[in-house]
């Protein structure tokens, strides 16, 4: 297992990315620090990169033939460590993350929350349906606010339809790591608390020669990084509100590079040079 190519940068500066990545013998992962929905912060660190640091230092340390249920375990075991007292406080406050693992003596890829992977042609992905639904009603305000006086330049410096949406992105934290099966908003993320193995979307990766994995800062992966990087400068340029081409629960904010923080990973995962 080598790395072909690595890309990672954050919407703002490299300072303020939560985004991370890591490949050792056994494992390769990349993994996205959540955006905070309130203010805290540990010394000079966001919540978000303090999830993502913690979680790719735990990987490093991941027995070689870990199970999916005894990595879990694992990563919120050490995510649980850094500040347990924040497990006690409002769910928004946790050191949370999202990560997608590749193991190698597993042959599998393990989809935490909203990262992706590519192989052989096909993207893979894990949405969450509250996200969904809230992506949805965000767009809607903007697409109202377009037709009633408001110009894009006005909502990239204040975009009012995340402002609308911004209680429940706070709200939705309590769906995290939810035990109760019947919850259709319920979705896994590391997070300190522990995670319902059901949750998790496990891919085999079969006889598959590379992989890609991704945070979901691409809108649309590609099998290479140039594509994916070309992509995602078309749908910038088309749509920075983030409205059509690339709904989202946040738009291209004046003044950052992109929508979101983004990491690209392509491996060969066969022992011999291709």
């Amino acid at each position: 297992m080598y790395i072909i190519e690595v890309f990672s940068k954050g919407k703002r500066s490299e300072d303020t990315n939560e985004d991370g990545w890591i490949v050792t013998n056994d494992f390769a992962a990349v993994i996205d620090g959540s955006t905070s929905k309130v203010v805290f912060r540990i010394g000079d660190k966001s919540k978000g990169q303090i999830a993502m640091e913690t979680t790719r230092e735990a990987i490093s340390h991941l027995p070689p033939n870990a199970s999916m249920p005894e990595a879990l375990l694992h990563l919120t075991e050490a995510l649980a460590s850094v500040a347990p007292e924040l497990l006690n406080k409002e769910a928004a406050y946790r050191l949370t993350c999202s990560a997608v693992i590749f193991s190698k003596q597993r042959n599998e890829l393990w989809l935490i929350g909203d990262c992706q992977s590519r192989l052989c042609g096909t993207t893979h992905t894990h949405p969450k349906t509250i996200d969904t639904l809230l992506t949805q009603i965000r767009c809607d305000i903007i697409e109202y606010a377009l037709k009633n006086g408001h110009t894009p330049k006005d909502l990239l410096k204040n975009d009012i339809g995340r402002n609308f949406i911004f209680n429940e992105l706070r709200e939705q934290c309590h769906f995290q790591n939810d035990k109760n099966p019947y919850n259709i908003f319920r979705y896994p993320v590391l997070d300190g608390t522990p995670v319902p193995p059901e949750l998790v979307s496990v891919v085999s990766v079969g006889d598959a020669k590379q992989l890609i994995l991704a945070s979901d800062g691409y809108p649309r992966l590609f099998d290479t990084l140039q594509e994916s990087e070309n992509y995602l400068e078309r749908v910038l340029s088309q749509d920075p509100l983030c409205i059509r081409e690339n709904p989202a629960t946040k738009c291209l904010v004046e003044g950052n590079s992109s929508f979101d923080d983004r990491t690209f990973l392509r491996l060969s995962i066969n022992d011999s040079i291709l």
